[in-house]
């Protein structure tokens, strides 16, 4: 598996496969790349960049509390590694905070942002507590938050036994702070700043989440697709669609796609 080697001298991991648009996925704390494990089909499709961010899966750590700049700071040298320009970005969950705050800060880089059960800030009780537990509980019982997010995520037995085994890798201080950085993230005053074209997506259930979607009305270009009868975990329990809406969404704002057939 291939990795780049950060200024500090730690390692990096990422998968890369496929051509064409390149398209790079940011999980959520303590999950690294495997929770994307249904859009690996995207390769058909689109060149994909999967990172583990630093302290998680496969990657070192390289700080015990990371910032979000920091996290951000991982994903451009990634592209400077693998001379790259542009990327659609794709965030879930709280790996929209790094994907947004990447988009603001380097928005001549990101082509097309894709946001996944994304907020500019926790707005609701309900989210705030979710994220309040989850900072115990990787400080406390790493293991047993691994064991409950990936059964949340996966019923295929192998899917849920690989992601468990991934977020076992992961630093639970790390884990924790990037909780804490998500928590706290706050980028509402600059959402007219997302000029890129902007794709949301939220599961109907998940009210609590799917609340945040009225702060985009903020930027110039936002599709916003409302999944039926879904919860939170998109990518993983709904993939057909979340890769069918990524492909038409493409498709529609970016023009006609490279494939790798």
């Amino acid at each position: 598996m291939p990795y780049y080697t950060n200024h500090f001298g730690q390692r990096l991991f990422y998968e890369d496969i496929g051509k064409g648009e390149v398209l790079l996925f940011i999980h959520p704390p303590g999950m690294g790349r495997k929770v994307f494990k249904q859009q690996h089909e995207l390769a058909d499709h689109y060149r994909l960049i999967f990172p583990d961010l630093s302290g998680h899966g496969d990657s070192d750590t390289t700080d015990l509390s990371p910032s979000l700049e920091d996290f951000a700071s991982e994903i451009k040298q990634l592209m400077d590694h693998l001379r790259i320009e542009q990327i659609i970005l794709v965030g879930y969950s709280a790996g929209g905070a790094v994907a947004q705050y990447f988009a603001l800060q380097y928005p001549k880089k990101v082509k097309a942002l894709i946001l996944s059960g994304a907020f500019p800030k926790v707005d609701t009780f309900f989210l705030w507590f979710e994220f309040f537990m989850g900072i115990k509980w990787a400080g406390r019982s790493p293991r047993s938050l691994a064991m409950l997010l990936s059964k949340s995520h996966f019923r295929r037995s192998e899917f849920k036994h690989e992601l468990r085994n991934h977020m076992a890798k992961s630093d639970p201080e790390v884990w924790s702070e990037f909780y804490k950085q998500a928590l706290k993230h706050d980028c509402r005053h600059d959402l007219a700043k997302l000029e890129m074209p902007l794709l949301l997506m939220y599961g109907e259930r998940a009210v609590w989440i799917n609340h945040h979607a009225r702060f985009y009305c903020e930027c110039p270009d936002a599709t916003l697709v409302i999944v039926d009868r879904a919860l939170h975990q998109l990518p993983a329990t709904h993939g057909p669609i979340f890769n069918q809406s990524i492909i038409n969404f493409i498709q529609r704002k970016i023009g006609t796609e490279k494939t790798a057939k």
